[in-house]
């Protein structure tokens, strides 16, 4: 039989706040809606919203989600690296550059994080001429992990993005105080028309960051 969770949501519509609404399944309400998960019905003047969660798709969603923020925060690996932590690390290294002002050492970045995988400790035994490693966690400890993997991804992938808009400003400001156009850095081109009657992007100039090649699309303007 699958594990259940429930969760009880209470809209009072009496004026005691802080009555307790018991979380019994067996519980009869005065059902007005229904389906496989959810019943809405009311008890004591209450409205009572009971739902039914599956322990084993809660993990599979929080599980998705984990690892989801872990690629968009920190990347992949800690040897391959990306997300924020990596686009952060190579704006520093843009604005450290001694040709936009900077004095060739970037600003130290936050330490790569891994919060998606985390360490379990195993179990060994024999099985004929087999060593078997053995883990085991209980479904509600590896929930409660996760969700605070969750809570610690969040904040700091806020903590980065604030940190990322931040170099990316200064950086824009080192370029103008030596006469470049922070627009150079970004590519360009247009929508032709192609050989099946589609629109197709024409790329003109690719993106860039290197200072020489920004001088050169400075010249070039001014020209």
């Amino acid at each position: 039989m699958k594990t259940t969770l429930t969760a009880l949501l209470v809209l009072l519509l009496a004026a005691c706040a802080s009555t307790k609404v018991t979380d019994k399944l067996d519980e009869q309400y005065e059902t007005k809606t229904s389906d496989a998960q959810e019943t809405i019905g009311t008890k004591d003047d209450k409205i009572v919203i009971q739902k039914r969660i599956y322990l084993e798709e809660q993990l599979q969603v929080l599980q998705s989600e984990v690892e989801d923020l872990q690629h968009q925060t920190y990347g992949k690996t800690q040897a391959d690296p990306g997300g924020l932590w990596e686009t952060l690390r190579r704006c520093e290294t843009r604005r450290a550059d001694a040709r936009v002002g900077g004095d060739g050492s970037p600003e130290a970045v936050p330490t790569w994080q891994d919060h998606a995988s985390q360490a379990v400790e195993f179990a060994h035994t024999v099985e004929g001429k087999n060593v078997i490693a053995v883990t085991e966690e209980a479904l509600a400890d590896r929930i409660v992990r996760l969700q605070k993997s969750k809570k610690i991804l969040s904040t700091s992938s806020l903590s980065l993005r604030e940190k990322l808009e931040r170099c990316e400003n200064l950086y824009k400001t080192a370029l103008i105080q030596h006469g470049l156009n922070p627009d150079d850095t970004q590519a360009k081109g247009e929508w032709v028309e192609g050989d099946k009657g589609y629109k197709v992007w024409k790329m003109k100039r690719s993106a860039t960051n290197d200072p020489e090649e920004l001088m050169k699309r400075a010249k070039k303007r001014q020209n």
